[in-house]
C-alpha cells in the first residue's frame, strides 16, 4: 500500500518544501492531467531546477515570479531536464536564457528535443499516415490526426540551444551531494530518474508515478520498436532500490512503497496483454484493439496516445512469439 508523507495540497507556482532543501514547484500543462510537478533544489549558494514545465504565458508570469521572489534572484547553477516531452522541456530555453543556466539532459533526449521541434517533411506525412491508417483508423480520423501535427512547438517553441549531457551510471553534484543518474527507455528513449542514496530520495519524472502508468507508445518514424520490453526491464531496474524510498514523481503526489508501485504497474501491462492474447484468437485490426483496451469514445489526443500503447503490447507479443501481424494496407494480429 502506498503512503504519501504530504498532507499539504500544492498550489500553483508556489514552492512547497517536500524535503530539507528540496521544494515542489506545481506548475499547470493544458492537458486533461492539468497539472506537472517541477522541483528546486538548493544548491551551494543558488538553485537547481529539474524540469522546466510547458510554455505558456502563464508559466512565464508564474516562473518570474518565483526566480524573484522566492529564489530572491539567487543564481540558478542548472537546468536538469527528464525528458523531452513538453511538459518537462518547455521552458528549458525560456529559463537558460533568464538565467544564464546551463541545461543538461541525456543526449538522446536533447537530440530528440531537437527533432521533434522540427516541421515534419512531405513523407515523414505520408509515412505518418500510413501507421495510422495500416492501425486501421479511418480516413476522417487519419485527417484530423495529421492535422495536429505541429502541436509540440507550442509547449516548446525553441528547443534548448546547448546543453551539458547526463550519463546513465554517474552522478551530478547539487548542493555538494551526489544524486545518482538512472537512464531509462520505454517512455521516452533517455529518461533521467536521479537517486540520492543516502537520502534515499527518488527524483522519478514520469518512469514511476503513483496514480497512473505513463504512457509505453511506438512511434511512426520506429514503428518495430518494443518499448514496452523496455520499460518493463526499467521497471526490474528500480525494483532494486528500497520500498521505503520516496518518490518525487512528475504527476501526483510524493509517495513512499517504491516496489509496491512498481508491482501494480507490471502487473497492469501484463493483464493487458494476457487480455490481448484471448482477444486476437481470430484476427484483430489495431482500432478493434484499441477499442477493447480504451474504449471507443477517446479524444483526438487519447487516440493518438492509444495508437501507440496498443501497438506497443502487440509489438511486445510479436517479439516473444505469442502474436502474428498479417496484412499490408491494414494489418491484423492473431494469437499464434
Amino acid at each position: 500500500m502506498l503512503t504519501f508523507p504530504i498532507d499539504t495540497k500544492p498550489e500553483f507556482g508556489i514552492p512547497m518544501m517536500v524535503e530539507e532543501g528540496i521544494f515542489l514547484l506545481k506548475m499547470p500543462i493544458p492537458y486533461t492531467l492539468d497539472h506537472i510537478n517541477l522541483w528546486l533544489l538548493r544548491d551551494v549558494e543558488g538553485w537547481t531546477i529539474v524540469d522546466s514545465g510547458f510554455y505558456s504565458e502563464e508559466s512565464v508570469l508564474l516562473w518570474n515570479k518565483v526566480l524573484t521572489d522566492f529564489c530572491d534572484n539567487e543564481p540558478i547553477q542548472k537546468i536538469i531536464i527528464t525528458h523531452f516531452h513538453p511538459d518537462h522541456v518547455g521552458m528549458a530555453q525560456w529559463l537558460a536564457h533568464k538565467t544564464s543556466a546551463t541545461v543538461h539532459m541525456s543526449q538522446i533526449e536533447y537530440l530528440t528535443t531537437h527533432m521533434a521541434c522540427q516541421d515534419y517533411s512531405d513523407e515523414q506525412k505520408v509515412v505518418r499516415c500510413q501507421y495510422f491508417e495500416r492501425f486501421g483508423l479511418g480516413q476522417e480520423e487519419v485527417g484530423k490526426l495529421q492535422n495536429r501535427i505541429g502541436g509540440y512547438v507550442v509547449g516548446v517553441p525553441e528547443a534548448p540551444i546547448s546543453y551539458q549531457r547526463l550519463v546513465d551510471g554517474e552522478s551530478i553534484l547539487i548542493n555538494n551531494e551526489a544524486w545518482h543518474l538512472l537512464q531509462f527507455s520505454g517512455h521516452s528513449p533517455g529518461h533521467i530518474c536521479l537517486h540520492h542514496k543516502q537520502r534515499d530520495l527518488l527524483i522519478s519524472g514520469d518512469q514511476v508515478l503513483p496514480n497512473i502508468s505513463p504512457n509505453i507508445s511506438v512511434n511512426f518514424n520506429e514503428p518495430e520498436g518494443n518499448p514496452l520490453a523496455d520499460y518493463l526491464e526499467s521497471l526490474d531496474s528500480l525494483s532494486t532500490l528500497s520500498n521505503e524510498t520516496t518518490v518525487l514523481p512528475s504527476h501526483g503526489r510524493v509517495f513512499n512503497g517504491l516496489r509496491e508501485r512498481l508491482t501494480v504497474l507490471k502487473d497492469g501491462h501484463h493483464k493487458s496483454l494476457d487480455q490481448l492474447r484471448s482477444f486476437c484468437q481470430s484476427g484483430r485490426s489495431g482500432l478493434e484493439v484499441i477499442e477493447e483496451l480504451y474504449g471507443n469514445r477517446l479524444s483526438l489526443f487519447n487516440l493518438s496516445l492509444g495508437t501507440g500503447e496498443a501497438m506497443a503490447h502487440l509489438n511486445y507479443l510479436i517479439e516473444i512469439g505469442d502474436m502474428s501481424r498479417t496484412g499490408d494496407a491494414v494489418y491484423q494480429y492473431k494469437t499464434n
